[in-house]
């Protein structure tokens, strides 16, 4: 096993680790728990055992392992984007809403 393996997988243990805290303080929904342990498993699996991106790229087209693994990194990147864009809406519309409900409260109350 090669260094950067070593370094992959405790860095995968850390963040699965750190999930786990946050689920366990409540912070992170089961959903979105289930999903980081997901993401870190594969992590780790491929670390351990790298050929898998070679026979997964092979699989569905494309040349290399490295490719593959860059084009889905994009994709969960962009997936992970959109979250938080759906995020920022759903706070930028509780916001706007709070700050109504003051202006009333405030209004009536002069």
């Amino acid at each position: 096993m090669s260094i950067i393996q070593i370094i992959i997988i405790v860095f995968a243990l850390f963040a699965l680790s750190r999930a786990f805290l946050r689920y366990k303080d409540r912070l992170l929904a089961l959903g979105e728990f289930l999903f980081w342990t997901v993401v870190w498993a594969a992590v780790i699996i491929v670390a351990i055992f790298p050929d898998i991106i070679s026979n997964l790229s092979a699989a569905v087209g494309i040349g290399r392992g490295v490719d593959f693994a860059i084009y889905m990194s994009i994709i969960l990147l962009f997936y992970l984007v959109y979250r938080i864009y759906v995020k920022l809406d759903e706070l930028d519309q509780k916001v706007v809403s709070v700050m109504r409900e003051y202006s009333i409260d405030h209004r009536k109350k002069k």
